[in-house]
């Protein structure tokens, strides 16, 4: 589903955001991170995504699972359509009713700032809480102290993993990548319709799929382990 995907406890972001960073764009994320925590409590629908994938499996036959593929593709334009329509007239920068690669190219790097400020809050604060409620079983409370030299080191490890999946990301081969999975009459260019019906799709296929967001996750609490180990069993903090 996206970066979004990623479980958010993050409220949305009230008053001015960031330089760089925008506002559609996050709100796509939102939807998809509600979405994403919608499907986990719905269990007769993830029974039947299971049933479904167990009869690919056994018999080779995919209807019922490219049928939730496809549903699931139909809600993400639904649901995003607002901000779909208004990145394309933002970004169709000329006015000419198609964004050409320069065009995708610059769409793709803010999407990509939004992306590592809204996963950056989001592991963040998971991370904390997560380790708050972990204290608390074990009949300890955090600090204030403590708690803001942990986020401190989630911040700092968070923004290097980001920066280099993003640096990885940001480039003229990943908009190659888009352009495969929108330009449907291979004409060099993006049209309206290509980019609201295949825009979703692409950002899962070729830039941030679920599971990558969570690797990303996986990868700052790895990084940040030893330092937050020794904030709690130091004195000096």
């Amino acid at each position: 589903m996206g970066c979004g995907a990623t479980k958010s406890n993050t409220p949305k972001v009230q008053g001015k955001i960031p330089t760089g960073v925008d506002s559609q764009i996050l709100q796509i994320f939102d939807y998809e991170a509600k979405r994403t925590e919608e499907i986990k409590g719905d269990k007769e629908f993830i029974k039947k995504v299971l049933a479904a994938q167990k009869k690919a499996y056994a018999s080779g036959d995919k209807s019922d699972l490219e049928k939730f593929k496809n549903d699931e593709k139909e809600r993400k334009i639904i649901s995003n359509a607002i901000a779909l329509e208004t990145l394309w007239k933002k970004f169709d920068i000329d006015g000419n009713e198609k964004i050409d690669h320069e065009e995708l190219l610059e769409l793709l790097k803010v999407y990509l700032q939004t992306a590592v400020y809204w996963l950056k809050k989001t592991i963040v604060e998971q991370a904390v809480n997560r380790l708050r409620a972990e204290l608390a079983e074990s009949g300890s409370n955090m600090t204030d102290s403590q708690r803001d030299h942990v986020i401190t080191v989630l911040n700092k490890h968070a923004t290097n993993v980001l920066q280099e999946w993003s640096d990885s990301k940001g480039s003229p081969e990943t908009v190659g990548k888009m352009f495969q999975t929108m330009d449907e009459n291979n004409d060099g260019v993006i049209e309206k319709k290509e980019f609201l019906k295949h825009f979703m799709d692409s950002l899962e296929n070729d830039v941030c799929c679920s599971s990558k967001s969570r690797v990303i996750a996986k990868n700052v609490a790895k990084a940040s382990k030893r330092e937050i180990t020794w904030i709690f069993k130091s004195n000096a903090v």
